[in-house]
């Protein structure tokens, strides 16, 4: 058990990119065809289809979040996804770096975690905050579907185009929060199952294995959490996840599941966004952020503040791309 906090480290000025917005039922996906009547009874509507690529979604995710946080210095940027490169990981992050307007940033290239590449990107941030003694480290995760294919049998949802980009610092630019702890398990070697309580078994143990972890290591853990954030899958699927967490169905915040569809990361930067925006959260609400892929899950804590004073990044945030 490690009881010590360690330095501070924020997240804030949250920005979201997405793709035009497109009712699932109008798609030429067959893989989405066969399953819209389910895919509506999860609550799902639309997904985001992006005429830009994966870099340019980066990009201007990237310049959004500089942008909202007054074109802060940063010392290094993380880029995260699980799509294919424009190139290679290479030029694909030294162009993100130039259409962000940092070209002289440190980046490292993130992947491995699919829809829970935020938790991936988010301890590697922290990594280079703490061993390199940084200020600001821009955090970006932007991802595209190019096979066509966009229903997701796992979680029962559709895939969207989107890139959702942060900044992670040892002083907040603005309202955001402060990360209290991350914990992630794996199970490299599983196999998918077509029987759906074996499967929901894999998921139990992950989700558990991680929130155990977490628990042990969080500052104060009879104080709880207000809100749970998951990715966009169906309704059934939130239910679900919300149990493991130890929370019921009313604190899940996932306010655009019919509107955008599942975004791999950019879900969970959408509604931590959208938790202030809608005057959800108060200064020390604690937030905990669930993200999931088939073989990995991973929880972050994080606790509300409000930043400098008279700072709010919030305004060119995800409200405005969602629209």
């Amino acid at each position: 058990m490690n009881t010590d906090p360690g330095p501070a480290v924020h997240l804030s000025a949250i920005a979201v990119e997405l793709g035009a917005r497109v009712p699932i039922a109008d798609l030429d996906d067959p893989s989405v065809t066969a399953e819209v009547a389910n895919l509506h009874a999860g609550g799902l509507r639309y997904c985001r289809v992006a005429e830009q690529d994966v870099v340019e979604l980066a990009a201007t995710a990237a310049r959004r979040t500089l942008a909202a946080a007054g074109a802060p210095a940063v010392d290094a940027v993380v880029h995260a996804t699980d799509s294919p490169y424009r190139e290679t990981a290479t030029k694909d992050g030294w162009a993100v770096l130039s259409g962000a307007g940092v070209p002289t940033a440190p980046t490292v290239a993130v992947g491995g975690s699919a829809s829970a590449n935020l938790a991936a990107a988010l301890r590697v941030a922290t990594g280079l905050l703490v061993a390199e003694r940084l200020d600001t480290v821009l955090l970006v995760s932007a991802d595209r579907i190019t096979d066509g294919a966009r229903y997701q049998p796992v979680g029962v949802t559709v895939l969207s185009d989107g890139a959702a980009a942060c900044l992670i610092s040892r002083t907040p630019h603005g309202p955001g929060y402060r990360v209290l702890g991350v914990s992630t398990a794996i199970q490299a070697d599983a196999v998918e199952v077509s029987n759906s309580l074996k499967a929901a078994n894999l998921v139990k143990l992950g989700v558990t294995a991680a929130r155990e972890r977490l628990l042990a290591d969080l500052p104060e853990p009879e104080r709880g959490f207000r809100h749970l954030v998951t990715g966009h899958y169906s309704l059934a699927t939130r239910t679900f996840l919300s149990r493991l967490c130890g929370l019921d169905l009313t604190a899940v915040h996932t306010p655009a599941v019919a509107e955008v569809g599942h975004s791999f990361s950019a879900d969970l930067l959408l509604s931590l966004a959208s938790l202030h925006e809608q005057g959800l959260v108060e200064p020390g609400d604690r937030v905990l952020v669930l993200a999931t892929s088939p073989r990995s899950w991973s929880l972050i804590a994080l606790e509300f503040t409000t930043g400098p004073a008279g700072a709010d990044p919030a305004e060119d945030t995800a409200g405005h791309a969602a629209g």
